[in-house]
């Protein structure tokens, strides 16, 4: 399966996600959503179905686990940074995780025999 890699860096720190065709899409999507142009930041009216499924499920992993409680907020955009924002707030592809470290993301990828296809790298603010 082709998968992609995002790779977000800032202050020492680094995530790297394994995401899907659609949700990297979503992220390196040139065209600005409406209402970006009339405010500062928005709730993403693009975010896509699999991203959607994603944190209703991590929300409701949340609610079996009282001692957790973190609930996944609306994914919000800024103007000058859409991109960037979709990738801080991107799940990984089913199978897949954030990881720490480039390797451990590479090593999920060849253990599973997907292939990255094509990368986003981004900052951590």
């Amino acid at each position: 399966m082709n998968v992609y890699l995002v790779l977000l860096e800032g202050g020492g720190d680094l995530e790297a996600k394994i995401v899907d065709e659609e949700t990297f899409a979503w992220i390196t999507s040139p065209t600005m959503p409406e209402g970006l142009n009339q405010a500062s930041s928005i709730e993403d009216p693009e975010v896509p179905p699999s991203q959607i499924n994603k944190r209703a499920a991590h929300d409701a992993l949340d609610a079996d686990d009282a001692s957790w409680g973190i609930k996944t907020e609306p994914v919000r955009i800024t103007r000058g940074s859409w991109d960037n924002d979709r990738a801080l707030q991107a799940f990984s592809a089913d199978g897949y995780e954030t990881y720490l470290e480039a390797r451990d993301a590479f090593a999920a990828v060849k253990a599973k025999g997907d292939e990255i296809v094509d990368e986003y790298h981004g900052c951590i603010y």
